[in-house]
């Protein structure tokens, strides 16, 4: 029998011990009685706004229409508590807060009606009907997804119209937008065989209040119920983890038999499988697969909602490492489940308006609730850092699954030296292949920066992401020799400390341009794109990665190490002048 199985037997063991038949019994029973009620609730149609405002008139026609709205209570004529008083025309209010809300809530409820008196006319001679040809133009944005649009020849497309004057199809100029408000003759309305006759009869009727955007509030809702399985397994996750380590019961696994990333694994997969369960049972109830396609579409969400389940179990499992007691541990899971929820919800919120969705898995999840098809390219754009993050997290969190560093009260940063040197001194371990392994930490914080950045003003949004952009790099380029010099992992000399350098700037780049090549092709005509990608014209961006961390390598090795954040500075500097005199075309225009 393979060592992590039995690492997740025991572990289903033990989180089963942790309840008693009493919780257990009260859990099931709370559970019963909230369905109960939500149950009874959904049955009664109770509503939040039920008749919150009153108001008193002497018109029995008002009364009709007011009586509609539910918000709205209808007293008695001689009473005189009321939000709203009408008297023929006029309307008085009591002179509070609450009349204030009600009068705005009355002017639509008048206005509404109205609407759907002029919508009940059918004679076109008096409504004077304006038509209106709408064209969604995308505005200016600073990040963009270029996509590749197919269209069946035989369809018409959707800038097709009517000439209502001659009746007679157009095509319009799909690069310009205007609005069009065309005067039909009562001649033309009379004609049985009217084109525009025609017309009116297939055009929706609305008014401009009833124009807005697509935004997919259900679907994102939908998408949100997803969430809160992985927030708590992750909550018990870490804290399994942590409780091991505070009452050092995690000794017996690292003196058995075990290879330590046979612990890691069964430790996690337990988790892992319950929370496949329940997300399987929240997508079922979204999409019941009655048939292949639905089917397809059921699986379509589990494979995107599991790469965001691996992030939040690697966030979990590295910070119950790192933290030294369950106060640091509460501190460090809220702060990362807050980061990662503003990461995969915010240019959700966005899907179908912005092409900075694209950054998230939950805009495919959206579009799958709403039957829409995603592609594996817009799959890979957005779950791969998931995917290589959590991968990288793992495996440092797995090298320091050991007895010096679990049992220990080392800080967070000597925990974070202890997994450098613990990858750089590991037969395949070299400044080369680290920086190669930080590409993914880095791309994921630009794409952070992106959806805290991308609304707003041009300028100083892509300014912003070249100077955070450049500081993550050198950070990245510069940490593993940090390390070497720090923890004296070799001689330090002159030829040693310029060679690490090179081989630090080179494997940045080659990985800058491996992630180029795979992921960045869709936004690499964008603004932010560009500061991304600033890396393909190869000879000049490789000098650059060799010469800033020769300045931070150099500095250190001069000075000392405590003047590292200085150095990294100044190396992060000469990286931002290179970079907005690259992109100055696009800045200062």
């Amino acid at each position: 029998m393979s060592g992590w199985y039995t690492v997740a037997k025991w572990e289903f063991i033990k989180s089963g011990m942790k309840f008693s038949r009493k919780s257990i019994f009260a859990l099931l029973l709370m559970l019963l009685l909230l369905s109960i009620i939500c149950y009874t609730v959904a049955l009664t149609d109770m509503s939040q706004n039920h008749k919150i405002y009153t108001l008193v008139t002497t018109s029995p026609d008002l009364k009709n229409i007011i009586c509609n709205d539910e918000r709205f209570q209808t007293l008695p004529e001689d009473s005189r508590d009321s939000d709203i008083t009408i008297v023929e025309y006029n309307a008085y209010l009591s002179g509070t807060t609450k009349s204030m809300a009600a009068a705005d809530a009355l002017e639509k409820v008048l206005i509404n009606y109205r609407e759907k008196v002029l919508s009940s006319y059918n004679d076109i001679n008096n409504t004077h009907p304006v038509w209106v040809t709408l064209h969604d133009l995308g505005r200016p944005e600073s990040f963009q997804v270029m996509e590749i649009a197919t269209k069946n020849e035989n369809q018409l497309s959707n800038t097709d119209n009517y000439n209502l004057d001659t009746g007679e199809k157009y095509k319009s100029d799909s690069n310009t937008a205007h609005s069009s408000s065309t005067f039909i003759s009562a001649e033309g309305i009379d004609d049985p065989d009217s084109n525009s006759k025609i017309l009116f009869e297939k055009q929706t009727v609305a008014t401009p209040s009833n124009f807005t955007p697509p935004i997919p509030f259900t679907a994102i809702l939908y998408s949100f119920l997803f969430i809160f399985p992985i927030y708590f397994v992750s909550q018990f996750y870490s804290s399994s983890i942590m409780e091991e380590r505070t009452n050092r019961r995690c000794e017996m696994l690292l003196v058995a038999p075990l290879k330590r990333k046979e612990i890691v694994l069964g430790k996690t997969i337990p988790y892992v499988l319950v929370s496949l369960i329940l997300l399987s049972i929240i997508a079922m109830y979204i999409k019941r697969p009655s048939d292949v396609q639905e089917l397809k579409t059921f699986l379509a969400m589990l494979s995107v909602i599991f790469p965001v389940l691996i992030l939040f179990l690697s966030l979990s499992f590295i910070a119950a490492i790192l933290s030294r007691s369950f106060k640091e541990l509460t501190f460090a899971m809220v702060f990362f489940s807050v980061i990662v929820s503003a990461y995969v919800f915010f240019p959700a919120m966005f899907a179908n308006v912005h092409t900075v969705s694209s950054i998230s898995p939950m805009t495919l999840m959206v579009n799958l609730i709403e039957n829409r098809e995603i592609s594996f390219d817009k799959y890979i754009f957005s779950t791969l850092p998931f995917y290589l993050v959590a991968l990288s997290l793992y495996g440092f969190g797995t090298a320091i699954f050991r007895e010096e560093d679990l049992f220990s009260q080392k800080t967070i940063p000597e925990k974070i030296m202890d997994c450098m040197e613990i990858f750089l001194s590991s037969p395949g371990g070299s400044v080369f292949v680290l920086s190669i392994v930080s590409i993914p930490f880095v791309y994921m914080f630009q794409l952070m920066m992106i959806v805290m950045l991308f609304n707003l003003p041009f300028p100083y949004s892509v300014i912003t992401m070249i100077i955070l952009s450049a500081l993550a790099e050198e950070i990245a380029k510069s940490i593993g020799i940090y390390t070497i010099i720090k923890r004296k992992l070799k001689t330090a000399n002159l030829i040693t400390t310029g060679m690490l350098s090179l081989l630090a700037g080179i494997g940045f780049f080659f990985g800058e341009k491996l992630v180029s090549m795979i992921t960045l092709a869709p936004i690499a005509q964008s603004a932010f794109g560009s500061v991304m990608t600033t890396g393909t014209l190869f000879l000049i961006p490789l000098l650059l990665h060799v010469i800033t961390t020769t300045v931070t390598s150099m500095g250190m090795y001069f000075t000392s190490p405590r003047y590292y954040i200085f150095f990294l500075l100044v190396a992060t500097g000469l990286h931002t002048v290179y970079n907005i005199y690259l992109l100055r075309g696009l800045l200062f225009v």
